[in-house]
């Protein structure tokens, strides 16, 4: 009997340790995971597919950001009401009098996708 009683919890323990593995996308989930530059693409753009450096800070406990189109000499783009759930950043940045939306998606430890306006597509790497 005690034999099936150590067998009966080492399976316990062996299905809670296989249950309790974490993705890297709910490991990296949340705010600390998208602190830092990004260099993304955006496909499909009017003017191509368009090189974009995202970067994201936290300043008085609060998420700032920015966009910047590194081949031009525009100051970059303040993005605004930043927020972030689980796996998922959210903002907007105003640019030729509109208003855009961005959204961005934890890939894996390292790469995130996303759309901007829900059209055009995004893929980027954190830069180290």
């Amino acid at each position: 009997m005690k034999k099936v009683s150590i067998f009966i919890s080492a399976i316990s323990l062996a299905l809670f340790l296989a249950t309790g593995t974490v993705s890297a996308q709910e490991k990296n989930a949340g705010e600390k995971y998208f602190l830092g530059k990004w260099n993304v693409m955006v496909f499909g753009l009017p003017d191509g597919d368009t090189k974009m450096v995202v970067n994201i800070e936290k300043k008085e406990d609060k998420l700032t950001g920015t966009l910047a189109d590194p081949s031009k000499t525009d100051p970059p783009l303040e993005l605004s009401d930043i927020v972030v759930a689980d796996s998922t950043l959210n903002a907007s940045f105003s640019a030729q009098g509109m208003d855009i939306t961005l959204l961005l998606k934890i890939k894996d430890d390292k790469n995130i996708t996303g759309n901007m306006l829900n059209m055009f597509e995004i893929k980027g790497s954190k830069e180290n």
